[in-house]
């Protein structure tokens, strides 16, 4: 059974990191897989909304340290292994549509990053998030250093990364490390924030990822707002936008 499961639920789709037996752990092929799943879903149009979630109780354990001695033993071998886990992040952050994770259980290390890659997280009561870098002589790689200052701040995100340890979904909660806490399954305060969010425009909601992503990346965003504005205005959609607001109904968004 492959690692990364895609399933479709009407306009959203739900990735699944599906080795339960490792706390979702992923080596270097499943790192492969990952970003080659993402980059389908942005060249389907049917798709408004992305869910990234893991198997059996748990979100992802990070990178399976097991799988080092073949696929991460030297220099060479670490900047591939390295260029993978990019390739699935930037898969992640370029993708058109919004991503909400659903974490539960361990969210570790690469597992952490993955959750911080997406667009909006929610975790479960008992979740757990930690960046244990310090602990195996990993400098934890400056994109998702990046996403932890801009989300916790740069004190927490020292301690998160001195110390190795993990802290609890409430405390991710309250340094915004986590958007939403929840008693349910994460799973379905996801799929109901996903469904409303495919309501809306295509190319609205994709415009915005575009310039926060910029903004916390820190790129020249004001000619990038300008242009996305423009093919905004010249779009079949705000047409159709208007037309529902005068008739007093949904607007049926495709993308155009």
């Amino acid at each position: 059974m492959s690692a990364i499961q895609v399933s479709r639920e009407g306009p959203l789709a739900v990735v699944t990191l599906n080795k339960p037996a490792k706390r979702n752990a992923l080596a270097m092929p499943d790192w492969q897989a990952l970003g080659t799943a993402f980059r389908g879903l942005a060249d389907d149009a049917a798709v408004r909304a992305v869910i990234l979630t893991g198997a059996g109780g748990h979100f992802c354990a990070g990178a399976d340290i097991g799988d080092f001695d073949t696929t991460r033993q030297d220099v060479r071998s670490g900047e591939a292994y390295a260029r993978a886990v990019d390739a699935s992040a930037e898969a992640i952050l370029e993708l058109p549509k919004p991503v909400i994770a659903a974490i539960e259980g361990s969210c570790f290390g690469g597992g952490c990053g993955l959750a911080m890659d997406c667009d909006i997280r929610i975790a479960a009561k008992g979740a757990r998030l930690a960046i244990p870098a310090a602990k195996l002589n990993i400098v934890y790689n400056l994109r998702d250093t990046r996403n932890l200052v801009a989300l916790a701040g740069p004190g927490q995100a020292k301690r998160i990364l001195f110390s190795g340890e993990p802290v609890d979904a409430e405390t991710a909660l309250r340094i915004g490390l986590i958007d939403e806490l929840v008693d349910e399954a994460p799973l379905e305060t996801a799929r109901r924030l996903a469904l409303k969010i495919a309501e809306n425009a295509p190319m609205s909601v994709a415009g915005a990822k575009t310039l926060v992503n910029a903004i916390v990346a820190g790129r020249p965003a004001q000619a990038l707002s300008e242009q996305l504005s423009l093919r905004a205005l010249q779009s079949e959609d705000y047409k159709e936008g208007r037309r529902a607001f005068k008739e007093k109904r949904k607007p049926r968004f495709t993308g155009r």
